[in-house]
């Protein structure tokens, strides 16, 4: 599968307790762990409003620009990816390229993640918060790793596997989110 699409199903976590997830993805077993915060600045074209980049400025800095495939729902996207370098990297530059390029500056979250990786998903579990660092949701993804050597039917059918696995969180196919956090806090 390429690179460049993304497949992932989102669910709201609101009544999921962290420690449920946490114990749930390590009966599944995963094989890398990962604990990261951010900041992340969405920007919105000026000639296309269902476009977006997005900077995570974090230890690990990436410009991502995201692009539905289909207008019903987020299920899969175009996501480019562009790993930034720390040491030269910051916002103010950020902006002004954004700019330059006819992106507006929207909003920004702070999002705390835990992510686990099995060889063929990961298992994200966040929580975004405002500009004042008021708490604003907390979300479930499955998203198919990019780098496994599925082709997309494969793919879809992972995540579907691993979405039965959240039954045990109370979570079910009826609960996926058809918004992106641009959608819901940005748009």
């Amino acid at each position: 599968m390429s690179q460049l699409i993304e497949l992932e199903l989102k669910f709201r976590a609101e009544n999921v307790k962290l420690t449920d997830f946490v114990n749930l993805v390590t009966s599944i077993g995963y094989v890398k762990k990962l604990e990261i915060s951010s900041w992340d600045t969405y920007y919105v074209h000026s000639e296309n409003k269902d476009e977006f980049i997005r900077f995570r400025n974090s230890n690990t800095p990436e410009l991502t620009l995201k692009r539905k495939t289909d207008q019903k729902n987020n299920f899969k996207r175009l996501e480019i990816d562009l790993p930034l370098d720390a040491q030269r990297i910051n916002q103010e530059l950020v902006d002004a390229w954004a700019d330059v390029e006819g992106y507006k500056s929207k909003t920004r979250i702070f999002k705390t993640c835990l992510i686990y990786w099995t060889n063929t998903v990961n298992f994200v579990y966040y929580i975004v918060y405002n500009e004042n660092m008021t708490e604003i949701g907390r979300f479930i993804e499955i998203e198919s790793n990019k780098n496994n050597s599925l082709d997309e039917n494969q793919n879809v059918e992972e995540i579907k596997k691993y979405e039965q696995e959240l039954s045990k969180l109370g979570i079910s196919p009826q609960n996926r989110l058809r918004r992106s956090l641009f959608e819901l806090y940005v748009k």
